[in-house]
């Protein structure tokens, strides 16, 4: 099964709190065709016993009769409740509608597909040798470096600032400004498969006149699959795989505007 990756961009609320829900086999009595601008073809307003009328995909129906049929399949009308924003991984497309789960797993539904867009990795790249940290919260609000720029601009952040290059706070402003929240401290890097599904990397890291400095690149895990968005300017491809060839020295938990779960603090230091 090839699961894909979606972006909500239109929030949807389902209109029915008791969805139509049946095992292969079960009877249907089939009403009436939906009807609408939608494009949402071949569903059908059917009834099984016991249970209120909901739409079903005509793929699901075998047909007795006119009026009669019996499920083809198991299936459940219900759908997912989504807001702006939102990843999910859809695993099923049926008239005009996805399948989606929910980033933890948790939760599935119906979405329409018209409230979704594909999701593809795509860096913004850094416009100054300084700007990765500007550049790394763009990555994550899903804003260009010029929009970032202006929003660290107007809170007296600036690339060129020395002062910042060794400090962690002012990422977490920039992201906050988005709605997106970041956990409070620094948690050591152990391995790839125990970072969490987003998050700020510290890469090469090193010590200049007893500071440390290092360079920000953003970590995203979805559907299992795992890269790295870095902004430097000067790299082949900016959505990188090469794990070998990096060398984290530490991570900043961060959850997306609207997240439901919580950052967690796994700090080991505090900057």
């Amino acid at each position: 099964m090839d699961l894909r990756t979606f972006i909500v961009t239109t929030a949807h609320i389902s209109e029915f709190p008791n969805p139509i829900t049946f095992t292969e086999g079960a009877p249907l009595t089939v009403g009436e065709a939906y009807q609408g601008d939608e494009g949402w073809d071949n569903w059908f307003l059917c009834t099984t016993p016991g249970q209120e009328a909901g739409w079903v995909p005509g793929q699901v129906i075998e047909r007795l009769d006119d009026l009669h049929a019996r499920a083809r399949a198991a299936y459940t009308a219900r759908e997912l409740d989504v807001r702006v924003g939102e990843r999910l991984s859809a695993s099923r497309s049926l008239n005009g509608w996805f399948w989606c789960t929910r980033e933890d797993g948790v939760e599935s539904g119906w979405v329409p597909q018209a409230n979704l867009t594909e999701y593809t990795p795509n860096c913004v790249v850094q416009e100054e040798v300084s700007g990765c940290g500007i550049a790394a919260a763009a990555n994550i609000l899903g804003t260009t470096y010029a929009a970032m720029k202006a929003i660290a601009n107007a809170m007296g952040i600036d690339a060129e600032d020395e002062s910042l290059w060794s400090d962690s706070q002012y990422v977490r402003r920039l992201l906050a400004t988005g709605g997106a929240t970041a956990a409070p401290g620094e948690a050591p890097f152990v391995s790839w498969e125990r970072l969490p599904d987003l998050a700020l990397l510290a890469i090469k890291h090193h010590q200049e006149n007893d500071r440390d400095f290092w360079h920000w690149v953003v970590f995203e895990r979805s559907l299992g699959h795992m890269h790295v968005l870095d902004s430097a300017s000067y790299l082949p491809s900016n959505v990188r795989t090469d794990f070998g060839a990096m060398q984290p020295k530490w991570y900043i938990e961060v959850n997306r505007p609207g997240a439901q779960r919580p950052v967690q603090d796994a700090s080991a230091s505090s900057r």
